[in-house]
């Protein structure tokens, strides 16, 4: 389901969790993910969501 990407990342070890990486659902499978970083950690992910909000 939406949003159950971030927690699975906390169970993998050495692992950090940061703003500016999205999962893909399509029928409510992952399908892919989308990633970006360049500026702070909360303006990726601003980003990244616009770009799922445009797939």
């Amino acid at each position: 389901m939406k949003g159950e990407g971030g927690a699975r990342i906390a169970t993998l070890p050495n692992a950090v969790g940061v703003e500016g990486g999205l999962p893909i659902f399509k029928d409510g499978i992952i399908v892919g993910s989308i990633g970006v970083s360049g500026v702070t950690s909360a303006q990726d992910g601003i980003i990244a969501e616009a770009g799922v909000k445009g797939y």
